[in-house]
């Protein structure tokens, strides 16, 4: 198992390089955000303004977009209702979101954060660019959950607890955590 984890995360110098890489502007602004914040792709797209509180720094998960469905739900598990904290990296995109949210509100009437002139960002399309991109870029195709994967993995380089790294995620505790990475 730990050698297929290990195919499925990025390294830190191969985060800059697809970032600098991918020329769609909204898919490297949600790789990013996605890289830095953890989320599952579902939380990520489920996300309206009011989710992110730039005074408090805080990104509030209550929800999830389930991309079988089309409908926003409860989150997979209790412990995925939780707080991410806004680190100084990822505070400015934030507030880059927040205004494109805001400016994409006054045309849709629409609270999302992830939101364009066709609605919500569509999964299949960003997966999609994701895979082709990763591939031509990197050397090898990466899915959206994978960008999680990397965030847990930068973490842990970091020398972030488990413990910690497992809350940030909304694991049930750090064995999770642990087991997989």
């Amino acid at each position: 198992h730990k050698e297929k984890i290990q195919d499925k995360y990025m390294e830190s110098s191969e985060v800059h390089v697809l970032l600098d890489n991918m020329s769609i502007d909204k898919w490297r602004e949600l790789t990013e955000f996605l890289i830095m914040t953890g989320l599952r792709i579902g939380e990520a797209l489920a996300l309206e303004i009011n989710d992110i509180d730039l005074k408090e720094r805080q990104i509030h998960v209550t929800k999830t977009f389930d991309t079988n469905n089309m409908e926003t739900t409860t989150p997979k598990t209790l412990e995925s209702l939780r707080d991410v904290y806004i680190q100084d990296d990822l505070l400015s995109l934030c507030r880059i979101l927040k205004k494109n949210a805001l400016t994409w509100r006054m045309v849709s009437g629409s609270n999302l954060i992830f939101q364009d002139e066709n609605g919500r960002y569509r999964y299949a399309a960003y997966n999609k660019y994701l895979r082709e991109n990763t591939e031509k870029i990197i050397g090898r195709k990466l899915t959206a959950h994978a960008l999680r994967h990397t965030h847990v993995s930068l973490l842990a380089e970091q020398g972030i607890n488990f413990e910690t790294i497992a809350r940030r995620v909304g694991h049930d505790g750090s064995k999770v955590t642990r087991e997989i990475y």
